[in-house]
């Protein structure tokens, strides 16, 4: 199951981005580690439909920008696209001050 993502970038357009299931072995390689407490946090309640807040967005993309240096300074392969795509969604609804609302399906 993905997660779908979105947040309101305008009177009608949404910015969207997704945690895809290949994502999901990525993320869950830091889980319960204690310098990344927002994406714990987000990998627990992935299936719940959180609301993300600006704040804690913001926090989200900082852990995504410590897990991509942590990976490539452990030389294993990731997904770097997609890594770099979700932290961009996130710095995007930190910047903007918008609610991020979420989908799993």
């Amino acid at each position: 199951m993905s997660l779908d993502m979105y947040y309101k970038s305008g009177m009608i357009r949404k910015t969207r981005c997704e945690i895809s299931d290949d994502m999901l072995p990525t993320l869950y390689q830091i889980h319960d580690n204690a310098n990344f407490p927002q994406l714990t946090w987000l990998i627990d309640t992935l299936y719940d439909n959180p609301q993300i807040q600006p704040e804690t967005a913001k926090a989200l993309a900082n852990e995504m920008e410590a897990l991509e240096k942590l990976i490539l300074s452990l030389h294993l392969p990731f997904p770097r696209l997609p890594l770099q795509q979700i932290h961009t969604f996130f710095i995007g609804a930190a910047t903007n001050q918008q609610t991020i609302y979420t989908v799993s399906d």
